[in-house]
């Protein structure tokens, strides 16, 4: 895999390089202390796997720049890294895989290094793949699909946790905004955020994917395969594809992440 590496902190950059190349899947590695290079290299190469990211940067920070590289490739797999917690709820909203504190250790790098790598070997070719274990994720040919609102992505993984039930604009608005009332104003940004997924579906060439009927929407789960509906049919074959996160950063996610961590324990506990 070939990588890009931006910390305005030339000592931090380094270490983290030397890390990296010390993986075995790690071919290639850049380090940029400026991101407005990393910016222009990124737009001539667009083969990178990964970018590591620092996210205080001066003239154009981490998210910044996360968003730029989506724009230019959104196959890029961005990986934050940090000294300052606050930042992993920003981070997510960017579409980031991981999130590394420093300071780095090597198991940590390789951690985010080998789920890059199963970003791009686990997922069949020719078809619409969703993942939900760890951030959720759809690709379309093995690539993935950008989503230009995080409402709109949250809404989908909604549907798609909801495994072909309906959701009603009225269930959709109290988890996506569970502080705001239930007025005109909220359903006009439940609007807003269903004509962003559509377009992001229908740019991917998947909007058949979603059922719009009247106040209702559902996903037609024959179109795609799904790592959490594959352990719901198989769990005992398919139980080594969990590794303790479902649709990381959603809290309406958590209930279905518990029944899945008690089937794992549960097989696990049998092997």
């Amino acid at each position: 895999m070939k990588i890009m590496i931006v910390d305005d902190e030339r000592i931090a950059s380094e270490e983290l390089y030397d890390i990296c190349l010390s993986h075995p899947s790690i071919k290639e590695a850049h380090v940029f202390n400026n991101p407005a290079e990393a910016l222009f290299f990124i737009s001539e190469n667009q083969d990178i796997d990964i970018a590591f990211l620092d996210i205080e940067m001066p003239v154009m920070t981490g998210l910044e720049l996360a968003k730029k590289i989506n724009e230019i490739n959104n196959s890029t797999k961005i990986v934050f890294v940090t000294g300052f917690k606050e930042y992993a709820y920003d981070a997510y909203r960017v579409n980031a895989i991981g999130y590394i504190l420093k300071p780095y250790d090597d198991e940590t790098v390789f951690q985010e290094i080998e789920k890059a790598d199963a970003f791009r070997n686990a997922i069949p070719s020719n078809e619409i793949s969703i993942k939900t274990f760890g951030y959720f994720d759809i690709f379309v040919n093995r690539k993935p699909v950008y989503f230009s609102s995080a409402k709109a992505k949250e809404f989908m993984a909604l549907l798609v946790d909801r495994q072909g039930s309906s959701v009603s604009t009225e269930q959709a608005v109290s988890i996506l905004w569970p502080d705001r009332n239930y007025d005109e104003s909220v359903q006009s940004l439940f609007r807003k955020v269903l004509r962003s997924l559509r377009n992001s579906l229908s740019d991917a060439g998947i909007l058949d994917i979603l059922i719009d009927e009247r106040n209702q929407r559902s996903i037609d789960t024959t179109k795609f395969k799904c790592d959490y509906y594959q352990f719901l049919t198989d769990p005992h074959t398919h139980f080594d594809t969990f590794h303790g996160e479902y649709m990381t950063g959603y809290a309406f996610a958590k209930p279905t992440e518990q029944k899945i961590k008690n089937k794992f324990y549960e097989i696990k506990g049998g092997v």
